[in-house]
Parts: C-alpha cells; sequence; structure tokens
C-alpha cells in the first residue's frame, strides 16, 4: 500500500471571468473545515496534516476515486487496524521483510511497487494524517465554500459588524467599509464600489473567491499575507446576501402595483360613454 497591490476595479473584471467557470460547476455535499475555535460546528483536523497528505499522498493514491498507483484511502481507517497503518506508513520495508501477511499481499497486488518510507513523521504526525482522512479528507472544504443561503442569523450579525469595523477582522486588515459602502448600513467609503447588489451580481461562489484576496495590499504584519479567515469571508458573504435581499424588497415595495389590463380597458371606454350620456342628458333638458 502507499500514502503517499491589486485595484478594486481590475478584481471586479477577474471576478466576472471567473463567474463563467464556476456556472457548470455541480453542487456536491462537503464537510466544513473549521478555521477559528469559536466555531463548534466545523470539521476540526491539523492543518499540517492535510498539507502533507496533499504533498506525499495524492501522488499515488486518491480518495473516493478508485486505484491510482497504490489504493483508494477513502476507508482505510475502517480496512485496517491503526497500529498496523502508523507502522506500515512510517516503514513499509521493514513490514514487508517482516513477513506481514497483508503486506505481503499489498505489495505483491500492487506490483511490487513499495511506499517510501516516511521515517521522518513522527507517530502523532501520522496519527493526525489517518484523522484527516478519517473526517472526510480531501472532501472537506473552507467553510467560506458554504451558501449563504444556510447563515446563521447570528452569522449574518456577525458579518455586518466585520464589515462596519465594529469588531475587528483576526489579521488586522481594515473593514469593509473603509472603501465600500451598503445601502442602509450607515456611511460608508467611497474609494470602492457600492456593494448592496454584489451577492446577486456574482452570485455564491464567485464571491467566495473574491473574498479570499483583498482590493489592496493593507499592512497585515505577521498574519503570512493572509486577509480574511474562512469564517469571516462566509459571515461578510452573507452579510452581503442579506443587504441584496433587503434592497430588493425595499424596491418592490416602492413600485405601486400595475393596473391589470381589464380594469386599464374598462377605464378607457367608460370615460367616452359618461360623456354620451351627459349630452344625451343636456338634451333632454333643453327648453
Amino acid at each position: 500500500m502507499k500514502l503517499g497591490v491589486r485595484t478594486c476595479a481590475g478584481k471586479t473584471h477577474r471576478l466576472a471571468q471567473i463567474v463563467l467557470l464556476l456556472m457548470v460547476a455541480g453542487a456536491v455535499q462537503f464537510a466544513w473545515a473549521d478555521d477559528d475555535d469559536s466555531n463548534a460546528g466545523g470539521a476540526k483536523f491539523s492543518p499540517e496534516a492535510a498539507a502533507t497528505f496533499n504533498k506525499r499522498c495524492t501522488a499515488c493514491h486518491t480518495y473516493g476515486k478508485g486505484i491510482k498507483v497504490g489504493p483508494d484511502l477513502k476507508g482505510v481507517n475502517d480496512r485496517r487496524k491503526r497500529d498496523w497503518l502508523v507502522k506500515f506508513i512510517h516503514g513499509s520495508s521493514l513490514v514487508i521483510k517482516s513477513g506481514d501477511p497483508t503486506a505481503v499481499a499489498l505489495f505483491a497486488q500492487f506490483k511490487q511497487q513499495r511506499m517510501p518510507d516516511w521515517t521522518d513523521l513522527s507517530e502523532k504526525q501520522i496519527n493526525d494524517i489517518l484523522d484527516f482522512v478519517a473526517i472526510g479528507g480531501p472532501d472537506i472544504k473552507p467553510a467560506d465554500e458554504r451558501n449563504a443561503e444556510l447563515a446563521l442569523p447570528a452569522e449574518i450579525e456577525l458579518g455586518r459588524q466585520l464589515f462596519v469595523g465594529e469588531r475587528r477582522l483576526k489579521y488586522g486588515s481594515q473593514s469593509c467599509r473603509s472603501c465600500h459602502g451598503v445601502r442602509g448600513a450607515g456611511w460608508g467609503g467611497s474609494l470602492g464600489p457600492d456593494l448592496t447588489q454584489t451577492y446577486f451580481k456574482f452570485q455564491d461562489r464567485a464571491l467566495t473567491e473574491f473574498l479570499r484576496h483583498p482590493c489592496f495590499q493593507w499592512d497585515t504584519a505577521g498574519a503570512g499575507g493572509r486577509y480574511l479567515t474562512a469564517k469571516e469571508s462566509f459571515a461578510i458573504k452573507s452579510f452581503l446576501r442579506q443587504a441584496a435581499l433587503h434592497q430588493s424588497a425595499h424596491v418592490d415595495a416602492a413600485v405601486p402595483p400595475s393596473r391589470p389590463a381589464s380594469a386599464e380597458k374598462a377605464s378607457l371606454t367608460a370615460a367616452p360613454v359618461a360623456a354620451a350620456q351627459q349630452r344625451s342628458d343636456r338634451k333632454g333638458n333643453a327648453p
């Protein structure tokens, strides 16, 4: 077995381009990663384990897509005991040489392609990788990829607070309101475009990509170039959706209801009839 400085205008143009790519993407059910300990509902795993899995394992293995060079790793924690997996990943050559029947059978099945001995990984690191695989592995997606329709009221309120600057962003970036406004949310900046209708203009997945990159390279020393956490991004996206919904409802309420065509026709025909009746009455009353 083997285990192996942008401008807002420029970003808006780039965002419009990726919309076409995202429109054809199918809907898939995923677990959601958690980048903040205050969100107990997210799937938790070691970022180091995820990075190691993607760097070392995916060259030879798939997750839920069948055999590649080595076996599919989906369900590997159910097929093998944990202590066996740890030993095999750490040093597959020693396990095969020991005559372990499972290791020997796998070695033969996969044409004597032996996985590397990952002796540089500690037992804890290997267990973290196996835990990552056990909870969904590559199917785990960042929390900001949730559809904003699923947002709770508390998440929408958090988005409003982050947007207007009532709550500080984790990595020290400026609030959205420094450059942008949203109708109905009070004062806002005018350096960037108004974002009231942004959610409906670009839709959920394209807006997710947009929020992952700042309009400007703010000074976020010590943040490793990061801008928003996935939780913050989802909250702001949810707030923008709510703002767009409120604006649409306000516009609909301000437009008077149109009269039915039958009523309009009756009104047009009633006026000549009434005028003719008045002329007849005047003739009848003449001396």
